[in-house]
């Protein structure tokens, strides 16, 4: 017997997901629930675990130490991102200071997401 590659098993019974549903839908309808869902994720902070935190705090060290260009991805009520070179990491406030153009941002650590190097 083949194997359906999109049965999932959910208790004793054998569901296909929104696949069956596909069908019944009007192209309409599919529009407004994926605009949902790219909507969904922005509503609430995304939890980061151990192993994030630690890649994390890596990648800061490292775009300290070269002072290169860097993107912070953060929470300021939903998500933002801000682009330029650490000036500086403040473990006693628990902060970061960010220079973009000729502004400085202070973020919090706790509102970090993401960090990604660009130089």
């Amino acid at each position: 017997m083949k194997k359906n590659q999109h049965l999932t098993v959910k208790g004793d019974v054998l569901d296909r997901g929104q696949l069956k549903w596909g069908a019944l839908m009007l192209p309409e309808h599919v529009r407004m629930l994926r605009e949902w869902r790219a909507d969904e994720p922005t509503k609430h902070k995304p939890h980061l675990d151990e192993e994030e935190l630690g890649l994390l705090q890596e990648e800061i060290g490292i775009a300290h130490q070269r002072q290169c260009l860097t993107e912070l991805r953060y929470w300021n009520g939903g998500l933002a991102a801000v682009s330029g070179t650490l000036v500086s990491v403040d473990l006693h406030n628990q902060t970061i200071e960010m220079l973009s153009g000729t502004e400085v941002i202070r973020i919090a650590f706790n509102d970090l997401i993401g960090i990604r190097t660009i130089d």
